[in-house]
């Protein structure tokens, strides 16, 4: 019973240690925005960024956007706090993906994956993944991949991988 417990704390400090981790890479956005307040981020923005922290990716693919090959610009239209719809064009066709999350820590939050599996200090692996979309202060958006994979066992101790990538894109200006 004893050993039962250690576990079990062992694997609560590690959820709040990483949890801690992941706010403090991330940080703060620029424009902190409250639960209704999703809807300041509609807009068009372009597929091409200007700036990013990480390697290069286009807007298409952040999201996996199917046949967007001459795709220039997309437009985000918050439908609540839990759902950003894309709309998006090749030239002759209209497209369209729902993207389901929710507003935390002031920007909207996707693709969240929390796993820890195994015994800590023994046979242990734990992945979290977040995405999340905050509106900068240039009126733009930027969206940053948070990935952090920690496995251990008895006999190699421990490996950490942490991947962080920061995206900027300009909204188009009416």
């Amino acid at each position: 019973m004893r050993i039962l417990k250690i576990c079990l704390l062992s694997i609560l400090i590690t959820q709040l240690t990483s949890c801690k981790s992941v706010s403090k890479a991330i940080g703060n956005p620029d424009v902190y925005l409250y639960k209704d307040q999703a809807h300041l981020m509609n807009g068009t923005y372009f597929v091409d960024p200007y700036s990013t922290n990480g390697e290069f990716k286009l807007l298409t693919e952040i999201f996996d956007l199917k046949e967007a090959e001459n795709v220039e610009k997309v437009e985000f239209n918050f439908l609540d706090n839990e759902h950003l719809q894309i709309n998006y064009t090749d030239g002759l066709r209209k497209f369209s993906k729902v993207i389901e999350g929710k507003m935390k820590n002031g920007a909207f939050r996707y693709d969240y994956k929390n796993l820890p599996i195994g015994i800590p200090f023994i046979l242990f692996a734990y992945n979290f993944k977040v995405h999340h979309i905050a509106l900068g202060n240039d009126d733009n958006i930027i969206i940053t991949e948070y990935e952090y994979v920690h496995t251990q066992n008895f006999i190699n101790g421990f490996n950490e991988n942490t991947v962080e990538n920061r995206y900027y894109f300009d909204r188009q200006l009416k």
